[in-house]
């Protein structure tokens, strides 16, 4: 028999793999941080010894969930900007918030955030920066999570949406900064941490910014991660500031292809959307953040349209400050419902395009599926087990396994996850976080961020 370390035996493996098999009474073997066979549990158990094996009989095992968009250091603002009109918010609660932010608060918040992540079953994430970046990137290594960081790059102040003083920088200074954080941090953790660049917005970002960013990437073979088209006054906004809307700016200036990764998306129209299409621009959808922050993704964005186009499209939590939860199994539920409602269309984006866009899709939204995404041999060992029990799942927990997870589960059922390998949630507790003392320090340290931003989150009602 063949040795292995780690397999999960006896569940209802859905693999995700090219032709979506899912496996009754399935199992996954595990060496070192790759998988080497997905099948049978009684083939597995006649084939390979484990050194340690895991139940899961009656529960489901999946690929880990991966978040196509999220700031992790906004994991200590959450409440900051609720029901406040999207300029204002940012400019007078969000960056200030991260300004106020040290290297070590970054370095608490993120690993509460990757914490969060992990608890609620996602074991990847792609960061479209901010400051005090290679906290993050220690956070990372040090919480077990699968990733992606970047610096965030903006060298303008507008009219639109003026900038600090220590908010703009240089566009030398910028972009030498980006390309350090890369050199330092790009395939660290045995390829589990990886570096792209990054523009913040189409109205802090100058024309030759935008285009040495995109000669960057491409060079590297990396990623562009941008926020654009948020809403339809962004697109006004940009018609007075550049003289053409956000996508058609970037088009202008060559930024289309491949790599080049554009966040919420909800302000298209069907001409952009040819255009996302022909260049394979990927888009990531956070629907939670539009639906709290009032972007109008869902009532006027064309996901579904990019859907049928085959435009691939990732899932993203954005930020505690935006969405206040981190769980994309919740995520999954509004990508996959909020649309049948504003097309009046029950079959628009159903439950399988959901949980692809937050697995196999969202893993090649990120230029690793590859390596991540579904459960194959040679990938690497980032799965999850959930608990089809309890009051969410109950009568027929398994009858559709799929419609079941998207529709009437939430995080709260994810009882194991691992990543490269390594069990890093077990029965629902951390192997390697003192989870007790973690959300002690984001309590203490949201505070003191709070307090020196002078940012006031007293509730609306009076609290006696």
């Amino acid at each position: 028999m063949e040795q292995v370390d780690l397999v999960i035996d006896g569940g209802l493996v859905i693999t995700m793999d090219p032709e979506r098999r899912m496996l009754r009474d399935g199992a996954v073997a595990v060496r070192g941080a790759r998988i080497v066979t997905v099948g049978k549990a009684r083939d597995i158990a006649n084939a390979f010894r484990a050194d340690r094996t895991i139940d899961a009989r009656g529960k489901l095992v999946l690929p880990g969930l991966i978040d196509g968009h999220n700031h992790p250091v906004h994991y200590l603002s959450r409440g900051i900007s609720d029901d406040q009109p999207t300029h204002q918010r940012w400019a007078t609660r969000v960056y200030p918030f991260e300004l106020a932010a040290s290297e070590e608060d970054t370095y608490v918040g993120a690993l509460g955030n990757f914490a969060a992540m992990l608890k609620t079953g996602t074991t990847c994430f792609n960061d479209p920066g901010g400051y005090h970046v290679d906290a993050v990137a220690r956070a990372c290594l040090d919480s077990g999570i699968r990733g992606i960081i970047t610096r965030s790059s903006q060298d303008l102040s507008s009219d639109i949406l003026p900038l600090s003083r220590e908010a703009q920088e240089a566009t030398a200074k910028t972009l030498a900064e980006a390309v350090e954080l890369f050199d330092r941090w790009h395939g660290a953790a045995d390829g589990r941490l990886r570096v792209w660049f990054a523009l913040r917005s189409v109205y802090n970002t100058s024309d030759q910014l935008c285009r040495e960013v995109k000669r960057l990437a491409d060079d590297r073979k990396v990623g562009i991660h941008c926020h654009l088209c948020v809403t339809e006054s962004e697109n006004v906004l940009s018609l007075k500031q550049w003289g053409a809307r956000s996508l058609e700016r970037f088009r202008d200036l060559g930024l289309l292809g491949p790599n080049l990764y554009l966040v919420h998306m909800g302000a298209v129209n069907e001409q952009e959307v040819s255009w996302l299409a022909a260049a394979d621009v990927k888009v990531a959808h956070c629907p939670s953040a539009s639906m709290l922050g009032g972007f109008g993704c869902i009532a006027h964005g064309k996901f579904p349209l990019m859907v049928e186009k085959g435009v691939t499209v990732s899932l993203g939590t954005d930020a505690g400050a935006v969405s206040r939860f981190l769980d994309l199994v919740r995520i999954m539920y509004l990508a996959a419902n909020a649309h049948k409602d504003a097309e009046a269309d029950p079959t628009v984006i159903g439950c399988y395009k959901a949980l692809e866009m937050a697995t196999i899709d969202g893993a090649r939204a990120l230029g690793w599926d590859d390596e991540i995404g579904s459960l194959e041999p040679g990938k690497r060992a980032d799965l999850i087990v959930v608990d089809a029990d309890g009051v969410d799942w109950h009568p027929n927990p398994l009858s559709n396994p799929v419609a079941n997870f998207v529709y009437t589960a939430s995080g709260a059922s994810v009882r194991t996850v691992v990543v490269d390998g390594k069990i890093l949630v077990e029965d629902r507790r951390f192997t390697a976080i003192e989870e007790a003392d973690l959300w002690r320090r984001c309590d203490e340290t949201a505070t003191a961020v709070l307090g020196r931003a002078n940012i006031d989150l007293t509730p609306g009602w009076p609290l006696q």
